[in-house]
């Protein structure tokens, strides 16, 4: 058995829009397809229908900073290091500010550049990434350098760090851990799992599992739960994105909810910011509809050159909520003793249910 069930907004957030949900239900399994239609006709109902997305970017908060993470735009490979004129300011800057992105974690040479090395390319090429970061960030936007390293640790991986790490992913044999360059200061050289979670303690870094259990980390982080780099405090967790992308599912990217579940019931506790994972920044992109954004707890925009380590602290803490941007928790409390959990929330498409998950971890 089909049927069709329409729920009405009267009023939604522009306060005169008809909002109109259809849900197309089989028995037994509610909400199989779903869509949005809004009345009317015409730039009315265009400009009514971005008021759902606010305009399709991220809404201010008092006491918060928005945070978005793992962008592969290359502009320092394409750009910088081929050689091309190098703009003021670059597009893809002008996008994350129209969107009300405060902080940008990169994850730069992505199948690009010399990670292993020659050290004479790799640290030119580390250098281009933090000369150009520092140059764009200012009083309200930073940008911070980070890499998708996939080295070490096994499947896909995030690295993090509070202020620019100078380090290649190969060790020689009997080499030092760390030198010191003339150029360059402090130069670490990793050669394996234990010289990435030194690396890690050493410089306050964090790390996490992009894309979890799929694409290039299906498999992960399961097959490495147990290991020590896994369980220690360096290790963030893993990162939330909207997959699998099928609006039948209650719950937008139920993949990672699910693996979140699982991390804490491994008797550790994780953490699950959301990331991007996007390889193009452009104006004529369809940007909004791909990305998702995390409100970070924290005050005044930390500067590039007294480094960022409070982003860091923020999300190991957990004093942070991810979104796609329609739904908003500028207060969220849990009592010390887990007796209650206090929220308030801010919608704008009509929303459906709430959810609090505990367990006796």
């Amino acid at each position: 058995m089909v049927f069709q069930e329409w729920h009405r907004d009267p009023a939604g957030p522009g306060g005169g829009s008809s909002l109109c949900s259809l849900v197309q239900c089989a028995a037994g399994n509610f909400a199989a397809l779903r869509f949005f239609c809004l009345m009317g006709g015409g730039v009315d109902v265009l400009d009514a229908v971005r008021r759902y997305t606010h305009d399709d970017a991220y809404v201010r908060l008092p006491g918060y900073r928005t945070y978005a993470s793992h962008f592969h735009n290359e502009f320092i490979s394409k750009v910088v290091l081929a050689g091309k004129p190098i703009p003021a300011d670059p597009s893809f800057k002008q996008v994350f500010r129209r969107m009300g992105v405060d902080m940008i974690h990169l994850a730069e040479f992505h199948g690009r550049g010399h990670p292993r090395g020659p050290d004479s390319l790799r640290l030119r090429e580390l250098r281009a990434l933090f000369e150009q970061s520092r140059r764009l960030s200012d009083t309200a936007f930073l940008l911070m350098p980070g890499e998708e390293p996939n080295e070490f640790f096994g499947g896909h991986w995030l690295a993090f760090f509070p202020k620019p790490v100078y380090w290649v992913m190969s060790r020689k044999a009997g080499g030092p851990f760390e030198a010191f360059d003339p150029v360059y200061g402090n130069v670490y050289h990793i050669g394996d799992t234990a010289d990435m979670l030194r690396l890690l303690e050493k410089e306050a870094g964090l790390a996490w599992t992009a894309h979890p259990r799929t694409k290039g980390s299906t498999g992960y982080p399961d097959s490495y739960k147990n290991a020590g780099f896994f369980r220690s405090d360096r290790w963030l967790g893993a990162a939330w994105k909207a997959l699998p992308a099928d609006l039948s599912q209650l719950r937008l990217g139920r993949r990672v909810l699910d693996l979140l579940d699982d991390m804490n019931n491994w008797g550790v506790h994780k953490q699950v910011p959301a990331e991007a994972d996007i390889f193009s920044i452009e104006p004529e992109n369809e940007m909004y509809a791909h990305m998702n954004v995390n409100y970070l707890r924290m005050g005044r925009l930390p500067t590039f050159d007294t480094g960022w380590r409070v982003v860091l602290d923020t999300l190991r803490k957990g004093k942070f909520f991810s979104t796609t941007g329609e739904v908003l928790i500028p207060l969220f409390e849990v009592g010390w003793d887990s007796s209650y959990v206090r929220f308030s929330l801010q919608w704008t498409f009509p929303l459906q249910f709430a959810e609090i998950v505990s367990g006796m971890g």
